[in-house]
Order: structure tokens, then C-alpha cells, then sequence
């Protein structure tokens, strides 16, 4: 995510705009409002003084009385008899509105009243960019700015804190952790959303919990009729000859369900198992791996491709190796014996991949989304196959927090590559 497209950046710019917007149109409706008033005192002092001189010349009968008002500087002034029914003026037509109305009382105490046109403001343009470039509007602009990024960052901060909680259950893979007390004490929206949420984690747990003491505990129930099948087949060994093929079936079938139920209780187990922060060599890994292998397969080639072989991992040496054994198990369970299996391990700027390849037939395109599903067995699973195994290496891998994908590789069969963090 980028930085703009945060909540914050989204909800700074909103409440900055709308609150400058706000502040903005009261400063000017103000400062219009204080300037007319004072611009209409000023015009007022002006045409009293202005008419007060031209009236005293009127009483005097001064000839040039009329002129008083036709300098460049001076006003248009409309003035009329105490009652209004007499212009003194010599202007022809009435004055144009909107005007300035006032009475005038001379030396003599003869009233008078007078009207001057109010002025057109020309420089409206002007003075509206003088007050939006003022040292107002530029505290407004701050003061927006400030309280903008204040409750912008109320807002946002705790749920940055409830997500960095929910990356910690990701990457911890424990569900009894829960949200900071602070969060969940919150009597607002937030502190509901915690709420509901550390709700929902408790749910998870104790579902994910009782799946696993299931799993557990039917096989277990199911270890005890298994003892006693095979002791009977024990039994009846001793009676019948051992190349009796209902004997053989019997202890196939019993092998079988024997290691079902071994991987029923090793998917159960997985993710349980401690993370041991202990450094490892991955090239010691892949020397049990082959060790292994060359025991159960000696026919069977198998290659190591490290390009450093002092590469060191920091943990995880025990969910690394089930995962890497569970996938050469599946490589030896869908492929013939004399198919090569190649593990290829490198460094990364930020990872250290492994490559599991065989060179066997490879997956159908439409089971490869489902080769980490429980249960999921491709359409040439033989018979000692469940579906488990690519199971247990996804949650291995995922409790050391990397990441496991499958894909068939051009030159054909199939390639598992996993990937784990090195921070």
C-alpha cells in the first residue's frame, strides 16, 4: 500500500480541507463584512463633511454653492428639504441604489436631508487575493493543518495498533494472544471492533483447539482395536501359513491404517511444536535428507545444489526438516524408483529459497491449487498415499513464516519451492 492511499493521508486531507474550507469562509464573510462597515463610516464622514460645507454656502446664498461638489475628489450628493419634497440639488435623475441616507441639522437649525450613491468596489478581485494571501489565512491554514493531523492520527493510530496485533498472530501463530487492554477498554467504535474481535480470536482457538483434540483422540481410540487387530493376526500366523493371502491382506490393511492414523496425529501436531532459535546449516539438512533416502531408496539419484555450504539458518532446523522430508516423500510415492529428485538452496537479498524438483510426470494443472489441501490425493496416489503430507509442510513452513508453493517445472515433473525470511 502505498503511503497516500493510507486512512490517515484520507482522512487528513478531508477533515484539513473541510475545516479550511470552514475557517476560511467565516474569516472572509467576516473581514468582508468589517471592511464594508468601515469602508460605509469613512464614505459617511466624507459626504457629512462635504454637504455641511455646501449647505452653509446655500444659506449664505452663495451663487457657486452647487459647485462645492464637483471637484475630482468629492462626492455626489443628492440634497433635499427637511421633508424631501424639494431637490436642492441640480442632478436631474434620482440617485442610483443602493445610498447612504443621513440628515444634516446647519448653524441655522434648518434640517436637511442628504443621499449619496454608495460606491461600486472595482477591486474586488484585488482585495479578495490580499486577504487570502494574509497573515490570517495562513494561520488558518496551520491551524487547520494541525488539528487535521491530530484527529486524523486519533483515529488511525489505535487501529494501526489492533492491525500491528493481528500481523503478531499471523506471523506467531498464537491465537491466545489478544489485543492491547488499552484498545479493548475503549468505550468508542474501536474499542467495539477489539472487542469483537478478540471475540472472534477465542472462537478460532477453541475451534482449531477441538479439531485438534479430536483428531488426536480418535486416533488414539483407534490405536487400541489396531493393537488388537494386529495381535490377532499374530495369532492366526502361528495357525495358518504365513503365504496365506487373506493374512497378507489383513496385515496390508493393517499397516495402512497404521500409518493413516500416524499422519492423522503428525497434521494434528502441526504448528504445535516449538520454533527452536537455534542456527543450522542447510547443508546438513540436506545430508539427513539424502541419508535418509539413500536407506529407504538406494537406487533412487538424488542431488544437493548449494551454492554456500556455511549457509546458516537461525531456527526452525525440526519444521524445516518435516517439511523437506514430507516433500521428498511425496516425490517418492508418485514417481518410479529411478526418477532423480535435485534440491537446489540459495541465498536470497532477503530469504533463503529451496528448490525440491523431481523429474517425474508432474501434477494435473487442476490439482495443483489444492496439492496443500488435507485429504487431497492426486488421481496416481498409490495406495499408501492420504492426502496429508504436502498438509504438514505447509504448516511447518508456515510457522517458521515463510511461504511453500508447487508448480511444474517447463522441463517437466514437479517443484516445490519454499521460501523463509532471513530477518
Amino acid at each position: 500500500m502505498r503511503v497516500y492511499q493510507g486512512l490517515y493521508w484520507k482522512m487528513f486531507l478531508v477533515i484539513w480541507l473541510v475545516s479550511l474550507a470552514g475557517m476560511s469562509s467565516v474569516y472572509l464573510l467576516l473581514n468582508s463584512r468589517l471592511d464594508s462597515a468601515h469602508k460605509l463610516e469613512v464614505l459617511e464622514a466624507r459626504a457629512q463633511g462635504q454637504a455641511r460645507l455646501m449647505l452653509e454656502r446655500y444659506e449664505q446664498q452663495d451663487p457657486e454653492w452647487k459647485r462645492a461638489d464637483g471637484g475630482r475628489h468629492r462626492l455626489r450628493i443628492w440634497l433635499y428639504s427637511a421633508d424631501g419634497a424639494e431637490q436642492l440639488t441640480h442632478w436631474r435623475r434620482p440617485p442610483p441604489e443602493p445610498t447612504l441616507d443621513f440628515e444634516l441639522t446647519t448653524a441655522s437649525g434648518r434640517v436637511y436631508q442628504a443621499r449619496v450613491p454608495l460606491p461600486r468596489d472595482e477591486r474586488h478581485a484585488e482585495h479578495l487575493l490580499e486577504r487570502l494571501f494574509s497573515l490570517q489565512m495562513v494561520l488558518i491554514l496551520l491551524v487547520s493543518a494541525l488539528s487535521g493531523g491530530v484527529l486524523s492520527a486519533l483515529v488511525v493510530r489505535p487501529i494501526r495498533r489492533l492491525s500491528d496485533h493481528v500481523r503478531d498472530l499471523h506471523e506467531h501463530r498464537d491465537l491466545s494472544l489478544r489485543a492491547d487492554r488499552r484498545l479493548s477498554a475503549r468505550r468508542d467504535e474501536i474499542g467495539e471492533l477489539t472487542r469483537e474481535f478478540d471475540r472472534m480470536a477465542d472462537y478460532v482457538e477453541q475451534t482449531l483447539s477441538a479439531r485438534q483434540q479430536l483428531l488426536q483422540d480418535v486416533s488414539h481410540e483407534l490405536r487400541a482395536p489396531l493393537a488388537r487387530l494386529q495381535a490377532a493376526a499374530g495369532l492366526l500366523e502361528q495357525r495358518l501359513t504365513r503365504d496365506d493371502p487373506l493374512l497378507q491382506r489383513i496385515e496390508r490393511e493393517c499397516d495402512r491404517l497404521n500409518s493413516l492414523i500416524g499422519e492423522i496425529l503428525a497434521y494434528s501436531r502441526a504448528g504445535q511444536q516449538a520454533v527452536t532459535d537455534e542456527s543450522f546449516t542447510l547443508q546438513g539438512v540436506a545430508d539427513e535428507l539424502m541419508a535418509d533416502l539413500r536407506l529407504r531408496q538406494p537406487e533412487r539419484p538424488f542431488s544437493v545444489q548449494l551454492e554456500d555450504e556455511g549457509l546458516c539458518y537461525p531456527r526452525g532446523r525440526s519444521q524445516l526438516l518435516c517439511a523437506l522430508q514430507n516433500g521428498i516423500e511425496n516425490a517418492v510415492r508418485h514417481t518410479d524408483p529411478g526418477v532423480a529428485l535435485t534440491l537446489s538452496i540459495r541465498r536470497l537479498a532477503d530469504a533463503v529459497e529451496l528448490r525440491l524438483r523431481d523429474y517425474g510426470p508432474g501434477v494435473a494443472p487442476d490439482l495443483l491449487t489444492q496439492l496443500f489441501t488435507p485429504f487431497v490425493r492426486g488421481q496416481a496416489a498409490s495406495a499408501d498415499g492420504f492426502g496429508l503430507g504436502m498438509s504438514i509442510a505447509l504448516n511447518a513452513i508456515d510457522q517458521l513464516g515463510g511461504q511453500v508453493d508447487a508448480h511444474n517445472h517447463p522441463q517437466g515433473g514437479l517443484e516445490l519451492i519454499i521460501r523463509l525470511p532471513l530477518d
